[in-house]
């Protein structure tokens, strides 16, 4: 595993059906596709650009909005190959980088604000990240030496012995290309105005704490927050945060509540589809499993550290998979203590049998 595959910002690795950041069973026959296909296919002023990423999400979905201001929402990860390939996709539509005007970022991770710099160098365009995530794109880490250093002290708490830490000669071949650039910071409702509409921003923590997703008009571009095929790692990119799990499942009955007044959801990642509310019903019934199994694991066996229940959920777990499902683990550990259901005590932790059910609903 490529430990500076996510030293700017977490952007995933190679897994299993069984991994953490698929969501183990997620890999659901799911979603409508409301773009014409294939290609790059236009509705209204909307394009859908296919960006190539080594990572296990597959190709990355940046769309460009060609209304005034023009506007690209994501750019990809911080590759040549990618910048390219956006370069060209943006051509193939009569534009150039250049003329772009504005990037807007979902969310800080790698293959999201990966071509920022090299846009805005090329355009002089305003780049908008939430304002959480502004750091990330003023002060990179194309190394992922902050990163490193962030991950051996999680594993160090989460109690993961060190024979089975992920090996770091590996990261040497991933070095990003990325430099820092300035950003302007949103905040959650701000309206930006584009074309004949506007772009709202909502703000869907849970992935990473500045995630947001972005509603013109009918459509919901939603970052990483909703995928229509996977389900986004919980707790592995944003881990100087706590409480994750709780706020992705409050971000998802959010969105999940402007269903009846959109027609179409643009993911970060696979096709356009339709059914946001069943898709978020179906992404917490996902987490509620992985609640439910961890809280029966414990009653059985408690004094269990983050690492042998990360075991449990996903088996043998290899390379940076060590460092994703003990993330995920510990997203859905810490929502259990915070909701009573168990208790932790120097990293390990208990049940407790008054506790009742987990089942909080779906969205």
């Amino acid at each position: 595993g490529a430990w500076s595959a996510i030293g700017v910002a977490f952007g995933g690795q190679p897994l299993t059906p069984n991994s953490p950041s698929t969501g183990q069973i997620c890999s659901y026959d799911w979603g409508f596709p409301c773009l014409q296909r294939p290609g790059h296919a236009t509705m209204n002023d909307t394009v859908a650009l296919s960006i190539p990423n080594p990572f296990f999400e597959g190709r990355n979905e940046v769309y460009l909005l060609t209304s005034s201001p023009v506007t690209l929402i994501d750019t990809g990860i911080a590759t040549s190959k990618a910048f390219e390939a956006l370069q060209e996709a943006i051509e193939e539509h009569g534009l150039a980088v250049s003329d772009i005007e504005r990037v807007v970022l979902t969310h800080k991770h790698i293959d999201h604000i990966g071509n920022a710099w090299r846009v805005q160098q090329a355009s002089d365009a305003e780049v908008f990240i939430f304002s959480s995530e502004q750091s990330s794109l003023e002060n990179v880490d194309p190394d992922g030496d902050r990163y490193r250093e962030l991950v051996q002290e999680r594993l160090t708490g989460w109690h993961v012995p060190e024979d089975v830490y992920p090996d770091s000669a590996e990261s040497a071949r991933w070095r990003w290309e990325i430099e820092s650039c300035p950003a302007t910071p949103l905040e959650d409702k701000q309206l930006l105005p584009q074309g004949d509409g506007q772009l709202e921003v909502i703000h869907t923590p849970g992935h990473t704490m500045g995630s947001i997703c972005l509603r013109y008009g009918d459509v919901l571009f939603s970052g990483d927050h909703v995928l229509p095929k996977i389900s986004p790692n919980i707790g592995g990119g944003d881990m100087r945060r706590r409480g994750m799990l709780g706020h992705y499942l409050d971000s998802l009955d959010r969105v999940a509540q402007l269903d009846d007044e959109l027609r179409c959801i643009y993911p970060g990642h696979g096709d356009s589809f339709e059914d946001l509310r069943g898709r978020c019903e179906q992404l917490a019934r996902h987490h509620q499993r992985r609640l439910d199994k961890l809280v029966s694991v414990v009653a059985a066996e408690a004094g269990q550290t983050v690492y042998q229940l990360a075991r449990r959920l996903f088996g043998r777990l290899k390379d940076f998979h060590v460092v994703l499902g003990c993330a995920e683990a510990n997203a859905h550990l810490e929502h259990l203590v915070e909701q009573g259901a168990m208790s932790e005590r120097d990293g390990r932790f208990y049940g407790d049998p008054e506790a009742g059910s987990t089942n909080e609903g779906d969205c």
